[in-house]
């Protein structure tokens, strides 16, 4: 009879050979191409020695075709849990060196057991996607257990419970896509990662890893929302992210402290924010100055750039930080903005993150264009998503704040908890130009010249602006010295951070989406 250590060295031996997955020549030429293997990724995104493999010897179920004969490691995947700055997190990864990562029943049954752990357990999870699509030898034979439907249905489970984050650090084809994209935050690497609904056929499989480069999701199609020049930067972009994120809805996201004084003067803030209204400026150097020693994690940073969303730390405690950009379509929301504001807001509705905007917003983007792709439709949305969110919501408004905005931008009408304006700002129905031209259209009309026109107007406008000018300053809550922002953000937060606000009893609210 072999004894405890002769029956451990031999299982320990084996593990040894399995974590090699597909061997040394597989795992040379993934490096050649700029990649880790899965369990060098896992290795750099938790702590040091943090991780506990799940599944190890969980190989390959058979089919019955001759890829039966083949070695398949863990079933080209690499499951378990670790620890990111000292919490827990569930981790798989494809690895690429086993069949190309290719998706076969027991690989997605070892994602959907560590799916179902991270939901009952309440923590977060992060997929590392690198995979040519499923094993067709496997899928021909499956009996539809365990399928990418699996572990979709663990993750709308989860939604809105525990962050889920997918790193897309290869390939991601077809129906792997669809479960990548229903993740809290999707990362893509230049160069390395592609992702596309499209299955990719032979002869065609450099036209779909053109058409899903991470340029094209992140400034295009705003699926990725953070874009990595390489691996290491990948993982390191979400271990940051964590940082800022709760471990589930029942938890307040952690406390860092960060040294910098709440009470800080922002004297910089006159030299990025032009007095005049008409001068375009970049609205996230104002967030780096106030936010916690100037840093600002931005989520889909090159998509609808018209509005910028990201986390800070005020006084050590995660932001969400909603603000429109001037310097992309004068800050006015369109479709592609809107659905940006209406998931971010939600994301930091779901989480307990208090919400701070920051709005310079002239209107809705007026145009034909807008309107057919259903301007309408989004707008219903992002205010539906704004009204409905219960953390505090803390709005200082800039410059402008017009229209449909004040909706969307939140001040009385979508529940701000605290609405307060630097001494620059313009707020109303509109601005003072068409004011006068609509309160005003029948005497233009009367008139008999086009001289008593213009007079009429000049007229009309004198007054418009002056009761603009009234209404920008009365309606507001307080107007604040744009060097103080950071002081006020940090003691408006700290008064609202108890805030309950209840809900009427309901299934779910019925959104325009």
């Amino acid at each position: 009879m072999s004894s405890f250590e002769e029956k451990w060295k031999e299982i320990h031996e084996h593990a040894q050979k399995l974590e090699q997955g597909g061997g040394a020549e597989t795992i040379e030429a993934l490096h050649k191409e700029g990649k880790l293997t899965a369990r060098e990724r896992i290795a750099k995104l938790v702590d040091q020695n943090k991780f506990q493999e799940i599944d190890l010897f969980g190989g390959a179920y058979s089919t019955g075709f001759d890829i039966d004969d083949s070695e398949i490691p863990g079933d080209g995947v690499v499951t378990g849990y670790g620890e990111v700055k000292g919490r827990p997190v569930y981790i798989w990864a494809q690895d690429a060196t086993v069949l190309d990562g290719t998706m076969a029943s027991n690989h997605i049954k070892k994602i959907s057991i560590v799916m179902e752990k991270a939901l009952r357990e309440k923590v977060p999870i992060v997929g590392i996607f690198d995979s040519k699509g499923m094993r067709m030898q496997d899928a021909v034979g499956a009996h539809g257990h365990f399928t990418p439907g699996m572990m979709m249905r663990f993750q709308t489970l989860a939604s809105g419970v525990i962050p889920q984050i997918s790193l897309v650090m290869g390939g991601c084809v077809g129906m792997a896509a669809v479960s990548a994209r229903l993740a809290d935050f999707l990362f893509m690497v230049k160069g390395t990662s592609y992702m596309t609904v499209a299955d990719p056929e032979p002869d065609s499989d450099e036209d779909v890893k053109e058409i899903g480069k991470p340029e094209m999701h992140h400034k295009h199609s705003g699926c990725c929302d953070v874009m990595a020049k390489d691996e290491v930067e990948c993982l390191e972009k979400c271990r940051s992210l964590l940082g800022f994120l709760p471990s589930n809805n029942q938890e307040e996201p952690p406390f860092v402290d960060t040294g910098d004084d709440p009470q800080r003067r922002l004297d910089d803030i006159m030299d990025i924010v032009p007095a005049s209204p008409n001068k375009a400026f970049d609205m996230r150097k104002v967030i780096r100055l106030m936010a916690d020693n100037e840093f600002y994690y931005e989520i889909l940073g090159d998509y609808a750039q018209n509005l910028t969303t990201g986390f800070v730390r005020m006084e050590g405690r995660t932001v969400g930080i909603i603000a429109n950009n001037s310097i992309w379509r004068m800050g006015c929301m369109d479709v592609d903005s809107s659905g940006k504001h209406a998931k971010f807001t939600r994301f930091c509705d779901a989480f307990n993150i208090p919400l701070v905007y920051l709005s310079d917003c002239p209107a809705f983007f007026p145009s034909g264009a807008e309107e057919r792709k259903g301007v309408l439709r989004h707008g219903c949305m992002v205010i539906h998503a704004t009204s409905e969110a219960t953390v505090p919501k803390i709005n200082v408004i800039a410059r402008k704040l017009y229209g449909g905005a004040c909706m969307v931008m939140p001040v009385n009408f979508t529940k701000a908890d605290r609405y307060v304006a630097w001494p620059i700002v313009e707020r109303g129905v509109m601005g003072a130009p068409g004011l006068a031209r609509v309160t005003h259209l029948g005497k233009m009309k009367r008139a008999k010249t086009q001289e008593e026109k213009d007079n009429i107007f000049k007229e009309a406008l004198k007054i418009m602006e002056e009761r603009v000018k009234i209404h920008s300053i009365a309606t507001n809550e307080a107007i604040i010295d744009p060097r103080d922002t950071r002081k006020f953000l940090a003691e408006a937060l700290r008064c609202t951070q108890f805030k309950v606000q209840e809900r009427a009893a309901r299934k779910h609210e019925n959104m325009n989406l």
